[in-house]
């Protein structure tokens, strides 16, 4: 009695080994290694194999030397045929075969691009799916999209006086619905009968983050040269909070305040450190289908006097230079005011300026 169920519980555990074995599919490494699971597909540069014991392993497809399904696969070939069917290590060692219906066929690893299930997707499907579903979340704004504008405008003109005045600035932009940055870097010269007189280089970086659908958080840094405001370099770092009041396609307004801080180094080697606010407006609107107004005005008190403060506001129309929205011109006034500027420096500077506008979406 004892001996029959010694007998009945070793071919209980001899079936046990066989029967998973023999409805697995097994990758074989180069290293000798071997996996025994369900081969889930290959493609990409990865194996993919759910085993009992670890669950999905992926695996180098360089490390591959040979894959046995049992059931009907469909392996994609560099040449860009399909072989469907069951496949296993050649007999004779190198590479595997693929038995389809038109009989067996030797395959080479390296010649393998691809392997699926027959109910499962291609590559090709599951890349246009992935593209499709990324479309449609930058479409809903759930992940950002970057673009670019580039901007430039020139003037010379020739007689009595001779001038030359020319304006450059990119900037690239990343948005989404709950975020957006900003970079730029912008420069302006000029020159009289010859002999420059407007020299000025300025980059920054804006970041804002929407905490709900209107309310959000901002930090922004800009740095500046300006030859003839015998300004070595102005720094201004701020951080704070702002309001959209208006939030539409084709019609934004918004204001922000906060703090920072602001460094200012002459040319003549003095300088001087402030802690100061940051509050700003900006404001777009389209006004007609070929015309859009954008403004932008920051006013900047230090906090030792209120009477020491700069106001900077720059508003510019926007008209689309043939069909879409890739060029167009942009007619515009740049004002800079420092109510206590360096001795012989103007508190008002103007500029205005005409530029031919490139956006890359």
């Amino acid at each position: 009695m004892r001996a029959k169920s010694l007998n009945t519980l070793a071919w209980v555990v001899l079936l046990g080994m066989i029967c998973p074995a023999a409805t697995a599919d097994v990758i074989t490494l180069t290293d000798g290694s071997r996996l025994v699971g369900k081969l889930d597909d290959l493609g990409g540069g990865q194996a993919r194999i759910t085993t009992d014991f670890a669950g999905q392993l992926v695996i180098d497809a360089a490390k591959v030397q040979s894959i046995a399904t049992e059931d009907t696969v469909v392996v994609g070939l560099s040449t860009g045929d399909r072989l469907v069917g069951s496949a296993e290590t050649n007999p004779d060692g190198a590479g595997m075969v693929v038995h389809t219906a038109m009989g067996t066929i030797p395959v080479e690893v390296g010649q393998i691009e691809a392997v699926w299930q027959t109910d499962g997707k291609s590559p090709e499907v599951v890349a246009m799916e992935t593209l499709m579903e990324e479309e449609r979340k930058v479409a809903e704004g759930k992940i950002g999209k970057w673009s670019a504008t580039l901007e430039l405008g020139a003037q010379q003109r020739e007689g009595n006086i001779e001038t030359l005045d020319a304006h450059a600035r990119i900037e690239a932009v990343h948005k989404s619905d709950s975020d957006l940055l900003r970079l730029y870097l912008s420069g302006d010269y000029g020159e009289e009968n010859k002999k420059r007189n407007t020299a000025e280089v300025k980059g920054g970086a804006y970041l804002e983050h929407l905490f709900t659908d209107r309310l959000f958080g901002y930090t922004r840094s800009e740095a500046e040269y300006d030859e003839f405001e015998n300004l070595d370099l102005r720094f201004t770092a701020a951080l704070g909070a702002g309001y959209y009041w208006i939030k539409e396609e084709k019609h934004e307004l918004k204001t922000r305040a906060g703090v920072g801080y602001l460094h200012e180094s002459y040319l003549d080697g003095t300088s001087r450190d402030d802690a100061m606010m940051d509050v700003g407006l900006d404001y777009r609107v389209d006004l007609f289908d070929w015309l859009q107004l954008v403004h932008s005005t920051t006013y900047y008190p230090t906090f030792e006097s209120m009477r020491d403060y700069r106001v900077v506001a720059d508003s510019g129309l926007l008209i689309p230079l043939g069909d879409g929205d890739v060029w167009k011109l942009k007619l515009g006034a740049l004002l800079e005011y420092d109510s206590i500027p360096p001795d012989g420096v103007d508190s008002l500077d103007r500029m205005y300026y005409g530029s031919v506008v490139f956006t890359l979406k």
